[in-house]
Parts: structure tokens; sequence; C-alpha cells
């Protein structure tokens, strides 16, 4: 697969300072509208952002993809807490000068979303929340132990085993994603350290373990909410997404067949269709 194949492999990385913290992120699309902050899942940098879904999503808008404090090219130290690693991303948006954003959270980045939407309501427009859950959710304080099954495996395994499915369908589809992810050639982002691993492996745990049900702040995200997982998310398991739409009082599901928490990597062009629809129209 070709580095010119996708517009966000192009794009060079840049650099923003706030708060002492130098943030480094990337941007692609035009500034025409309200843009679209994209929020990552545990340990990824930002060439773990699908090349796919970037360009696709940002046909119509800005779209904006960052490291939070402390996670490969951005300095610090990252926080133990999802509202501290909330914050820093507000400090980061504010720099930019943003008045009004929608967000994109993924897995851990849906945790920041929801506290975003509830801390600083008027940033935020519109958020989809993609293989995530609400605080206290089912079986999300599991995830040390659910990890440490993941690291029995290697490479392309691991990457398989944490975002698809078993099926063979599912499994091309990974060996696809991989090809995609690993297309970047150019100003590549640096891996990300232990101390990412454990503070965020940290904060994940704390926020599943906080007292179940906790999703009373829930009906306090008034924004509209599209929620999207995986048949079979192992990681966060699928119930929990639709907690999320039974929670929020203004959201959407969309759950792909034989799939798991990387849905949006194994459907990308139904991912973009949707969210494109969704970022675009109000329903």
């Amino acid at each position: 697969m070709k580095n010119m194949e996708f517009l966000s492999n192009q794009v060079s990385t840049k650099f923003i300072s706030a708060g002492g913290i130098t943030y480094a992120y990337r941007t692609l699309g035009e500034n025409t509208g309200v843009p679209l902050v994209c929020f990552q899942h545990f340990t990824g940098n930002m060439d773990e952002w699908d090349p796919l879904i970037l360009d696709g999503l940002a046909r119509n808008r800005q779209v904006i993809w960052f490291n939070s404090r402390g996670v490969a090219s951005t300095t610090g130290t990252v926080p133990e807490s999802v509202v501290e690693m909330a914050n820093d991303a507000v400090t980061f948006i504010t720099a930019l000068g943003l008045q009004r954003v929608d967000l994109l959270g993924y897995s851990l980045g849906g945790f920041m979303a929801q506290e975003i939407a509830v801390l600083h309501a008027g940033l935020v427009r519109k958020v989809m929340l993609v293989a995530t859950g609400p605080r206290g959710g089912e079986g999300i304080g599991e995830f040390p132990q659910y990890l440490s099954s993941a690291l029995q495996y290697d490479g392309a395994e691991r990457f398989l085993y944490m975002f698809f499915e078993k099926s063979g369908t599912s499994r091309a589809k990974g060996f696809e994603t991989l090809a995609r992810l690993q297309s970047r050639i150019r100003d590549k982002d640096i891996p990300v350290s232990m101390q990412v691993v454990e503070a965020q492996t940290k904060a994940i745990a704390n926020w599943g373990n906080a007292n179940a049900p906790d999703d009373t702040y829930l009906k306090a995200i008034t924004q509209p909410i599209l929620v999207v997982n995986g048949s079979n998310d192992r990681m966060f398991p699928t119930i929990n997404s639709y907690r999320l739409f039974q929670g929020l009082p203004n959201a959407q599901l969309s759950l792909y067949p034989d799939s798991a928490h990387g849905s949006l990597f194994q459907y990308p062009e139904l991912f973009v269709q949707q969210a494109a629809y969704f970022l675009d129209n109000d329903i």
C-alpha cells in the first residue's frame, strides 16, 4: 500500500505549547465549520489512527488528532485520572483557539469525551463514542486482567486479539487495517513509554471500578451522541454501548456484525458514512 494513497499520511506533525506541555498534533481538511477532534485508544499514538478513516472524515471538515499529555511525542507525564486527561485535552483545544468542536472518542478516548461533554458542555456540539462505556461499566474494571491475556500474544496476533473477532473474515480485515496503519513513511510518531501503559491502565481500571451503576451523569450530556461498537467487544463489553444508548438523552446506537473493539477499522467506509451523516445533519 503506497503512502501517497492517504492524504493524512502526508500532513506534517505540528506542535503547540500550553500549560507547560508541548502537544503534538496533525490536522487535515478545510477549516470551514465545526472541527472534529479525535481522542485515541489505550497506548495509541497519532500513527494508530486509520488513515482511511481520517481521510474520509476530512472530506467535509477539519479533523484534528493529537497525543495527550505524556503520550509519544507530546511532553509531560500521563495522568492516572480520566478527568485529568480530559482537562488536558481541553487545554490543547483551547490553545488552538477553538471555541466549538465535535468529538470522536475511541475506547479510552471515549471516557475523556464523556467527561468533556459534562465539564465543558459549551465547548462541545456533537460526540461520537466508539468502543467505550460509561463510568462503572460492565467489565471495564477488569481491564488489567484483559491486558495480561493480550500480552500472551506478539505482534500482529496481539493486535488481532485486541481489535478483531476470531472469524476468518474479521481477521482478514485486521491484516488490511495493519497495512494501513503501517503505511505512513515520513514524519512518523514515536512509540509510547511504559509510563503510558501503566498510567492509562490505572485510569481505565479506576473508571471501570466507579460505583456501578454510576451513569447518572449521562443525563447531563445533552449533546447529540452517536454510539458505535462491534457485536463482541471483549475489551469493554458491547453491553456498555447499549447502556450509553439507554442513559444518554439524545443518542443513536450502531452495532457492526462479526466485529470487536476495532469495529470502525473493520468497517471503515460504513463508519465514515454514518459519522458524516451524523455530523452533517440535525437528527
